[in-house]
């Protein structure tokens, strides 16, 4: 008889194999980019999800921008839902797991006062030193808690799958798609801003009820322009995140390198603009953090964020659009978790 012939090992249906989508994250990057700049420009304020809403469910700002800024993330996850009814819910960590990854995330960025949008995007696009430093904290403790407690196998993500063997780039139709995305994005934003300026001149330069109703728009605007950046990107994935933070292992995914790049290649700029610009298109101010003191709130802050980020590969951001997207009973503990993890670092700072 001749021995049976030899097989790749076909993965279990609970198995996620990485592939890397080097188009994806640059396009959904530039799309996280379109959303930080617009925002800027609009309403003066940086786009920071954590801090948004901290505010708003831990130290009680009702301010209507922050409603308008969650619930355009909150509207591109049910978009989401819509155009994608048939998506997948690939494993996530185990419930013990997520809720320590929750609270550390929730108490992490309570202190540090940001997290991948806040610090990662805008203040590393404007050179901040306290949003470079906890970057790099952020970055370094999520590679090594990754690693040291194995959240790949934790998320099923087959790490002795190459990512980078497993190149996928979108089709044309797709990348089409992609475009238009940022067409109307850039194009809706400008717009806003062009309506703004002919209310100033009625107004002799003075901010009114249209632009105080115009920066509303824009900020559920940035919001679910940037929500659609994260689903473009592939980072409302955790095995997607993970993949990177387990820099160690085959399947190794440096998407996120990517997704980071495309966002600042057009932050960067933006931020220079903005900075010669004697107000945004609809308030009265730019309200840019300034402080750029290194203290030990900030690193501890950045080290507590790492490791909730690396054990579960879930931040603000991308759990709030999940949630809208495809509900979970996990994805509500981890919130609920960050919520309870920020309420105990406001009431102990």
């Amino acid at each position: 008889k001749h021995p049976p012939c030899a097989r790749t090992p076909t993965p279990k249906m609970s198995e996620v194999v990485l592939n890397f989508q080097p188009a994806h994250a640059a396009i959904g990057g530039a799309i996280l980019g379109v959303a930080t700049v617009g925002k800027l420009l609009t309403t003066g304020r940086i786009l920071g999800i954590s801090g948004s809403f901290k505010g708003t469910v831990v130290e009680g700002d009702l301010s209507p921008w922050r409603f308008a800024f969650i619930g355009g993330l909150v509207a591109s996850g049910l978009l989401d839902a819509v155009f994608d009814p048939l998506q997948i819910i690939e494993p996530s960590a185990g419930l013990a797991r997520t809720v320590v990854a929750g609270l550390l995330v929730g108490a992490g960025s309570g202190m540090g006062n940001g997290c991948t949008s806040g610090h990662g995007i805008c203040g590393n696009s404007r050179l901040n030193p306290r949003s470079m430093v906890y970057t790099g904290l952020f970055m370094a403790t999520g590679f090594a808690t990754a690693t040291l407690f194995n959240t790949n196998a934790a998320l099923h993500v087959v790490s002795a799958s190459s990512a980078l063997g497993n190149t996928v780039l979108p089709a044309a139709d797709a990348l089409a798609r992609y475009a238009g995305i940022l067409a109307v994005s850039v194009v809706s934003f400008l717009g806003l801003a062009h309506i703004a300026r002919g209310a100033s001149k009625k107004a002799d330069g003075e901010c009114g009820k249209t632009h105080g109703v115009l920066a509303i728009v824009a900020e559920g605007l940035a919001g679910l322009v940037f929500g659609i950046g994260l689903t473009v990107s592939g980072m409302r994935r955790a095995a997607k995140v993970s993949g990177f933070l387990s820099a160690l292992a085959p399947s190794w995914d440096p998407s996120l390198m990517l997704v980071m790049g495309g966002a600042m290649s057009l932050a960067i700029p933006g931020f220079v603009v903005a900075g010669n610009k004697p107000k945004p298109a609809c308030t009265p101010k730019f309200n840019i953090p300034k402080n750029k003191k290194l203290d030990k709130k900030l690193l501890v802050g950045g080290v507590l964020f790492g490791a909730g980020w690396g054990l579960a590969g879930l931040c603000p951001g991308p759990a709030i659009v999940s949630i809208a997207a495809r509900p979970t009973g996990k994805l509500g503990a981890w919130l609920a978790s960050v919520v309870a993890g920020m309420w105990v670092q406001h009431k102990l700072a």
